[in-house]
């Protein structure tokens, strides 16, 4: 009588996988950017990019630091299919708006940024190690709405903070060179700025304006564009109709 066969069962126990606390747990306290797949963007889209500094670093808004950024930036004012529109530097992170073809554009303009500013960065406080640790948030801005609100939020970023009066425009960010404010600031010295690229895209150029010229005294609110309000009359008959 033949004899069945009998088949081997091993217990290969999974490590990680899809299951609660697994993969790689974070180096500091607050976990850094998450890895998640980024947003369709298309060509007439301008980019809201946020770059975070490592903790307990200088602040980037004094002296020879802020100059290390401007003259990157500047170099990185149109490369690689790149255009950095506007930018803020604050303390400890940088806003840009940009505009680009595609991420790849994106990805190879922000490496060639990043890379040299953090090498001159650490050999002017001699240190080394990461300054840029965690990866660069862009979020894609598509309507008029969301790119007046951009504007205003990076370019009024140092209000947001409290360095910068409520009366007065950010000296470290393009803020002096923007043509959109209601009233032309006054602005007592020649500040030191980037050199930056002019606009291409309908909502940096003409879009965002249908949504009126920005005001000196206005303060950022989230990154995201609110809601426009509904009109009284509109607000009535929808209440009627419910």
């Amino acid at each position: 009588m033949r004899r069945k066969d009998r088949q081997l069962v091993l217990d290969l126990r999974q490590h990680g996988g899809k299951r609660k606390g697994a993969g790689r747990k974070p180096k500091n306290a607050e976990p850094g950017m998450p890895h998640r797949q980024r947003s369709a963007k298309k060509r007439g889209e301008p980019l809201h990019i946020t770059v975070r500094l490592a903790e307990e670093l200088p602040s980037l808004r004094r002296g020879d630091a802020l100059k290390c950024v401007l003259a990157a930036l500047s170099a990185s004012s149109d490369r690689h299919g790149m255009r950095i529109i506007h930018y803020s530097v604050q303390g400890n992170h940088l806003h840009l708006l940009v505009e680009a073809d595609d991420r790849a554009c994106v990805a190879r303009a922000m490496n060639a940024l990043l890379s040299p500013l953090a090498r001159a960065l650490n050999k002017l406080w001699g240190r080394s190690g990461k300054v840029f640790p965690d990866r660069y948030h862009d979020e894609v801005i598509s309507t008029p709405a969301q790119a007046r609100n951009a504007l205003r939020y990076v370019l009024q970023n140092g209000k947001k903070h409290g360095v910068v009066p409520s009366s007065s425009i950010d000296l470290c960010s393009s803020a002096p060179v923007f043509e959109g404010w209601k009233e032309r600031p006054s602005i007592p010295t020649t500040p030191l700025v980037a050199a930056i690229a002019p606009a291409s895209t309908w909502l940096l150029t003409t879009g965002w304006r249908r949504h009126g010229l920005l005001d000196i005294h206005e303060l950022p609110r989230s990154a995201r564009a609110e809601r426009p309000r509904a009109h009284p009359a509109q607000s009535s008959r929808r209440a009627t109709s419910r």
